[in-house]
């Protein structure tokens, strides 16, 4: 078998030819493989001659196993030659005419991942990220718990904003009712802005028992086309009006919830919370901003076909999300003036820029020869929870809880790596402070500096990292 290789930027194509004698090979290989297919009369499946099942079904009758499989075997053998290429998705196979001394020709054209050529990726100096806990960050976060313990108790009196008004309504337009435009025992928040303009405010004042009629106007942006702009009023019955008793802070408080003793010890446990959230979110953006620069500093051309591969990952991603609320992805996009096909127009930037950066992040990986050990594999499954999540992933991905724990540990090192060998330090300069320091500067000397905004660079395809 001859075979002959060429590789241009993105892509590479073997041809591959095969003599008589390798070809008649192939085809008694189709016939070992697929005989107990075929029914010859006087042969019981499986045992009748090769050349009596081409008598009785045709000459070519092996041709297209003998094909399909000398693909194959000759596919798999010739990238094994080639282990440094990285091949995205399938070949595409095309027959050649066969020249003097060959019986079947083929080739096979492959798309591959795209090289690249870093850029610095250590040592960059970016503008600061960090969070700090305040005083008022914890009162805010203490405020929201005791809103949610809260009870909701009648008032006797007349409603103010901030109440719950429980009330019946019925709405009309021009003296008819319309479609949802009538409820019962709606508990509507006062000053919430639930309701169209001018509704709330109606209700204002109000007492228990009351009924009045409120006068309002529905936007022209309405969703339903009958009700744009229009006149309507609304009888309503004021069944209740009530309002939320805060609790006050106290240790009976903190005790009733189970994991106090005393209020300095909820509050030490509330900051605490905070600061672990702040110091994820510190982390976050810290890698988002040194994952845009790296990128933004390396080299690489994604392949157009790879490019419409992960258009297609990002729209399934968001027909996923839909389901989850029962929306068909089209009827979202309708409502939202867009389509499937500008949704994935507009993903096709975004969609090279995920490649290039799992891409770049493989390449740094390489450079540096990150590595995860069998046992920090092991140590990391020790922990239940951590166990049950990947074993959960797998049960909805495939592959195994080892290769994920795998990818895991070597994205985090990986992030690690990059936020230890780079700096946030940079000063944010306020606009104004900007734009004195340029008038400053000779125009002739101007330089301009890349800050890198953030954007989230998690790596889709983990597995690529190995």
């Amino acid at each position: 078998m001859k075979s002959t290789f060429d590789k241009k930027q993105n892509e590479a194509t073997f041809r591959v030819a095969l003599d008589n004698e390798e070809w008649n090979a192939e085809i008694e290989n189709a016939y070992n493989r697929t005989k107990n297919r075929y029914k010859v009369p006087g042969f019981r499946p499986g045992k009748a001659p090769r050349r009596f099942i081409e008598m009785h079904y045709g000459a070519g009758v092996f041709f297209d196993a003998a094909v399909d499989m000398c693909i194959n075997r000759v596919y798999r053998e010739e990238l094994n030659k080639h282990p440094e290429l990285e091949v995205f998705g399938q070949p595409e196979v095309s027959f050649e005419k066969a020249e003097e001394g060959e019986a079947f020709a083929f080739t096979f054209t492959v798309t591959l991942y795209p090289e690249v050529k870093l850029g610095d990726y250590k040592g960059i100096k970016l503008p600061k990220i960090e969070y700090n806990v305040t005083d008022e960050d914890v009162d805010v976060r203490i405020k929201a718990d005791l809103s949610q313990a809260a009870r909701t108790v009648s008032a006797d009196r007349a409603a103010v904003s901030g109440d719950i008004a429980v009330i019946d309504y019925v709405g009309t337009v021009d003296g008819v009712e319309f479609e949802g435009g009538k409820a019962e025992n709606y508990e509507l928040k006062l000053g919430s802005n639930t309701f169209i303009p001018g509704f709330e405010d109606g209700l204002i004042g109000a007492v228990k028992g009351e009924e009045r009629d409120v006068k309002v106007k529905f936007p022209e942006e309405y969703h339903a086309e009958n009700l744009k702009g229009k006149d309507a009023v609304f009888h309503v019955k004021v069944n209740d009006v009530m309002y939320e008793e805060i609790p006050e802070l106290t240790d009976e408080f903190v005790k009733e919830r189970g994991r106090y003793e005393t209020v300095e010890e909820y509050k030490a446990d509330v900051r605490s919370g905070i600061e672990k959230s702040f110091a994820a979110r510190e982390r976050n953006e810290r890698v988002d901003a040194v994952m845009k620069a790296v990128t933004d500093n390396a080299e690489c051309e994604v392949p157009e076909k790879i490019v419409a591969a992960e258009v297609e990952r990002l729209y399934a991603e968001f027909e996923h999300q839909m389901s989850h609320y029962g929306i068909k992805p089209e009827d979202y996009l309708k409502y939202n003036n867009s389509s499937p096909a500008q949704f994935r127009e507009e993903r096709k930037e975004p969609a090279a820029r995920n490649v290039k950066m799992r891409q770049v992040m493989k390449a740094i990986i390489d450079a540096e020869k990150l590595e995860v050990t069998e046992e920090e594999i092991k140590q990391k499954l020790r922990d239940p929870s951590v166990r049950a999540e990947l074993e959960h992933a797998v049960h909805h991905n495939g592959g195994s809880v080892e290769e994920y724990a795998y990818n895991d540990l070597l994205t985090d090192k990986f992030f690690d790596f990059l936020l230890a060998n780079n700096e946030f330090t940079l000063e944010k300069e306020d606009k104004a402070g900007e734009e004195k320091s340029n008038e400053e500067k000779p125009a002739a000397k101007k330089t301009t500096t890349k800050k890198p905004a953030a954007k989230k660079a998690q790596a889709e395809d983990k597995s690529k990292a190995e």
